[in-house]
């Protein structure tokens, strides 16, 4: 649905790499985080803003986040948000970011975590273009 919304904004490419543990019913979940880094390396352009998503990240609020994203677009040639998998993010990928983020301190599932950005990318978009839709 907000995949679709945000069409009007150039629109956004959703990419979903497997979980790093290979089906594994006991994975070592540090080098799950390893595998997952490195092929979320491969697939980050070159001088991209990496923005991940991690619970210890900064809190923004819709407004501030919108405002955020601006400076980002205008610092880089693209913006890319990261949600890791289910033992979070590598501190590879962490240490690499640009902007940490956060949704608050509970944890959520993927997709709903997914679900979360993209309406807080398409809330943000909106607040830009000074749409009631915010409100």
């Amino acid at each position: 649905m907000y995949e679709t919304r945000l069409e009007a904004f150039g629109g956004i490419e959703i990419i979903e790499l497997p979980e790093g543990h290979g089906g594994s019913a006991k994975p070592d979940e540090a080098k799950t985080r390893h595998t997952e880094a490195v092929s979320i390396k491969k697939g980050i352009p070159e001088g991209a803003c990496i923005v991940a998503l991690d619970a210890g990240g900064v809190i923004l609020t819709s407004e501030k986040f919108s405002s955020q994203i601006g400076a980002w677009e205008s610092s880089a040639k693209q913006v890319v948000f990261v949600i890791g998998g289910s033992w979070g993010l590598d501190d590879a990928i962490l240490g690499e970011a640009d902007a940490i983020l956060s949704f608050g301190p509970m944890t959520f599932p993927h997709g709903l975590a997914r679900v979360m950005l993209l309406e807080q990318i398409y809330r943000a978009k909106m607040i830009g273009r000074g749409s009631e839709y915010h409100k």
